[in-house]
């Protein structure tokens, strides 16, 4: 599914990823640990296509690097995801799975907001969301338009146990419908 070869990334002077190399296959959990500061959210920007490598390759589902095409086969939670506060969280899926291209019905937003435990919040507007409840919001989005290949930086920062928990689950039942999916963690 992705093959990182010899990533490096620099900023001026300062080398903030040195020659990573990895392989994710097909339906795995692969998790990418490491401290604050390590890295984590500059690689993820880079394997998404957000930021460039100083040098270095990456290649996805065996085609090549990453097209407008193949960027529709993945989904993406960022570190820190900014939402329109005047939509609610149902019109918020709506409308991000129709720019994506895909077709979403009501019933399929109402399951993808229960799946994250956002179920009596699908109503509210995303202004008046908790950071964990927009952390819930950013992984609902990443995943509605049913991609491939997920990746989910720090998904469970600023999330209760509980939910944290919950979410977990969720993403075994991810990986049980064949999905690849790549996150973050300093846990």
């Amino acid at each position: 599914m992705l093959q990182a070869t010899k990533i490096v990334k620099q900023f001026g002077s300062k080398k903030i990823l040195h020659a990573i190399d990895l392989k994710v296959e097909k339906g795995e959990i692969f998790g990418f640990l490491g401290r604050n500061g390590a890295g984590k959210s500059t690689f993820i920007n880079i394997l998404t296509g957000i930021l460039s490598p100083t040098s270095g390759e990456v290649r996805y589902f065996n085609e090549g690097t990453l097209t407008t095409t193949l960027k529709k086969r993945i989904g993406v939670l960022p570190d820190y995801t900014a939402f329109y506060d005047h939509l609610t969280a149902l019109q918020h899926l709506q409308y991000f799975a129709d720019i994506s291209g895909y077709k979403v019905s009501k019933v399929d937003c109402m399951v993808q907001l229960s799946k994250v435990g956002l179920q009596d919040a699908m109503h509210t507007k995303v202004g008046k969301f908790s950071f964990g409840m927009k952390k819930k919001l950013g992984i609902a989005q990443a995943v509605i338009h049913n991609p491939e290949f997920i990746f989910l930086d720090e998904p469970t920062s600023g999330i209760d146990a509980e939910s944290a928990i919950h979410l977990q689950s969720y993403m075994k039942e991810l990986k049980a419908r064949g999905k690849t999916i790549f996150l973050t963690s300093h846990n």
